[in-house]
């Protein structure tokens, strides 16, 4: 299995598509950014005012993905957000 490194820019009050399942088995995402963001695993975009999902830091968090699993990620307050990840390939 390959790694991939990638870096996502999160909008500001929006949901964003940062690891897909059908190309990961597991992704490390951090955030390289200043304020917090918020992570989800789904199999399509959460609702806007959805809370439910792991606050990410600056340490990389795992998280295992199944083939119709995505990661979605949205920054927490009004600002923009960086997220970085590496991804094992499926």
């Amino acid at each position: 299995m390959a790694n991939g490194t990638f870096t996502v820019p999160c909008p500001a009050g929006q949901w964003t598509k940062v690891a897909d399942g059908a190309n990961y088995s597991s992704a490390l995402l951090q955030v390289t950014s200043i304020g917090g963001v918020l992570a989800a695993i789904a199999d399509s975009q959460p609702a806007a005012g959805a809370s439910n999902g792991v606050l990410l830091s600056q340490s990389f968090v795992p998280f295992p993905l199944a083939a119709g699993d995505q990661v979605w990620c949205q920054p927490v307050g009004a600002g923009e957000a960086t997220v970085r990840g590496i991804g094992t390939s499926v």
